[in-house]
């Protein structure tokens, strides 16, 4: 089932819309809105003992994940920092891990680990965005590795996700 909604709101999003400062200047709102609106659920839990997640909450984490892999790619299309186009892969990535936790949270604790997991991922979205329009305006070039190829994500990806572990 959740699986169905990501994919109405992949359907959902403007096709013609391309990445943007102002598309990042909205994401970054966006994760704004949703840091509150997840800090307000583990309120929730930590007061009453449960917490009922607004019927649109996943498929909004499921738009925020595919426009943090549009701007990704829209930094490296635009040689910004290879940094930066890594990090809202990353983001996109654990919108949708964070998905399948609270939709397989087996306990009230599974469940407010997610939800604590992703408001910090909002949180932090927030400032991602500000940094990407910063380099949208500065045109900082994406430094190449010894291949020659300019690219996001150079670092073993296996070794990344090790560390958090």
């Amino acid at each position: 089932m959740k699986r169905l909604v990501v994919t109405l709101s992949l359907i959902a999003l403007p096709f013609a819309a391309s990445a943007s400062p102002e598309l990042a200047g909205d994401w970054g709102a966006k994760a704004a809105d949703l840091h509150e609106e997840t800090s307000g659920l583990i309120t929730e839990i930590d007061t009453k003992g449960a917490a009922t997640l607004p019927s649109d909450y996943e498929t909004d984490i499921a738009r925020f994940a595919t426009t943090a892999s549009r701007l990704g790619t829209w930094i490296d299309g635009n040689k910004g920092p290879s940094d930066l186009g890594c990090i809202f892969r990353g983001m996109a990535q654990e919108g949708e891990v964070q998905i399948d936790a609270l939709d397989h949270a087996d306990t009230l604790a599974d469940r407010r680990a997610s939800l604590v997991r992703l408001a910090t991922m909002f949180a932090d979205a927030e400032t991602v965005s500000l940094a990407a329009i910063a380099s949208a305006r500065g045109g900082a070039p994406t430094p190449t590795v010894t291949s020659g190829v300019a690219m996001s994500c150079e670092a073993d990806a296996g070794l990344a996700l090790k560390a958090l572990d």
